[in-house]
């Protein structure tokens, strides 16, 4: 695996964001790597591009995220790889929504029903 990857973020106040690259962390205890699927933007990301709020340029974007678990971290026990998965991150830039990868703690992220995944592959 790469040990980097492509990642949205603001480098300036008021400038257009930009794709830059960003390490790709490995879990350590009680983390998981998840391959980012889907994410929003919420009224922080705004705030953020847009007004500076709490940001450190390049700032990557997004905390909602749902995706699948590509690699765990020893003493991860409820999420194995393949698991659809989302979650709510936001303290650190390994963990924000708007990269290819996130490594965040485990019990930050919840298991999407198999339901909904299995209804989405219907659909096409």
């Amino acid at each position: 695996m790469s040990s980097t990857h492509p990642a949205i973020a603001t480098v300036a106040l008021h400038q257009p964001l930009k794709l830059v690259q960003v390490p790709t962390t490995t879990p350590q205890e009680g983390e998981v790597r998840i391959r980012v699927e889907w994410t929003a933007s919420t009224p922080q990301d705004l705030h953020q591009a847009d007004g500076g709020l709490f940001v450190e340029y390049p700032h990557v974007l997004g905390e909602n995220t749902a995706g699948t678990v590509v690699e765990v971290g020893r003493g991860v026990q409820r999420l194995n790889i393949g698991d659809k998965v989302f979650g709510f991150n936001y303290t650190s830039q390994k963990d924000r929504a708007y990269q290819v990868f996130i490594t965040a703690p485990e019990y930050r992220f919840g298991k999407v029903c198999i339901l909904y995944v299995f209804a989405k592959q219907l659909a096409g």
